[in-house]
């Protein structure tokens, strides 16, 4: 195995040594790198390369180049990405786009694991009976769930959601025992958030929690309670941004839409086709 040996860089010179580290570190790109760009980002020489790559036993840089890329794709797909910090300042573009992907990658596949459909068959034949579907929740959160209401629409799903935290209340005030109530907040804790919450707990309405925290108030106000399973911290003092997040919430939500949308697919395929016909002919007409 190439990588292996340029890891253990048993018997190697300083030079070698070196190559060694700039090819682990920036693996992604040699697969368009000529000999001499090589040599060039390493300060050695075409021969010293050739040189290099038949001390790993092979015959020269172009079979290098094909085997080593193989190796360092599958190689850089194993380790974790860290969800607070997913690139680093040394990363190419090419680097960063793949870490990026594995931990959206990642995110979902633990998003899905720990998913359980007996609760989804639950919440969302709630929904799809309910008069009208209200979202609590703020920044990151909100965004993501204003993609929701706008999917939600097409179909013709009422779903109420504000940028505007002062309007809580009102929302929490202005459902009925049909509505359903999603409280979507990583920590569990946002004030504005619970504060709703603890209104429609007083009026026994009906709400469904998506957050991260198990023990947060969310999680346990809430009839039921979607756990994201992510180790991305809350405080941007501790982060990037938020990457990990915001594709389980919009993951979720993107299931909670199909799931609903399949109970009577071709109705709803028919309804949306007509919407979308209708919006077409009123811009002929403008």
């Amino acid at each position: 195995m190439i990588i292996e040996k340029l890891m253990k860089q048993t018997d190697f010179t300083k030079v070698e040594k070196s190559i060694a580290d700039y090819l682990m570190k920036n693996g992604f790109d040699v697969k368009n790198m000529s000999i001499q760009t090589l040599a060039h980002e390493t300060f050695t020489s075409p021969s010293t390369i050739t040189r290099f790559c038949k001390k790993l036993g092979l015959d020269g840089y172009k079979k290098f180049q094909i085997l080593f890329y193989s190796e360092y794709e599958v190689y850089a797909s194993q380790g974790a990405v860290d969800a607070n910090y997913p690139f680093s300042g040394s990363d190419s573009f090419e680097q960063i786009a793949r870490k990026l992907a594995k931990l959206n990658h990642d995110t979902i596949n633990k998003a899905m694991s720990g998913f359980d459909y007996n609760q989804f068959q639950r919440i969302v034949r709630r929904m799809s009976r309910a008069d009208m579907i209200n979202i609590f929740s703020v920044g990151t959160s909100a965004t993501v769930a204003m993609e929701f209401q706008q999917k939600m629409l097409r179909f013709g799903k009422i779903v109420n959601l504000t940028m505007s935290s002062c309007f809580l209340p009102g929302y929490a005030l202005a459902g009925s025992e049909h509505t359903v109530n999603l409280i979507i907040s990583q920590s569990g804790e946002n004030r504005d958030v619970v504060e709703s919450l603890k209104l429609l707990k007083k009026k026994k309405r009906y709400c469904v929690g998506i957050t991260v925290t198990p023990e947060s108030t969310v999680a346990r106000m809430c009839q039921e309670v979607i756990l994201v399973d992510v180790q991305e911290q809350g405080s941007y003092e501790e982060k990037i941004d938020t990457f990990a997040v915001y594709s389980a919430f919009h993951f979720i939500l993107d299931c909670m839409f199909s799931f609903l949308y399949q109970l009577d697919f071709e109705s709803n395929k028919k309804e949306t086709q007509e919407k979308a016909y209708s919006i077409k002919e009123s811009k002929k007409q403008e």
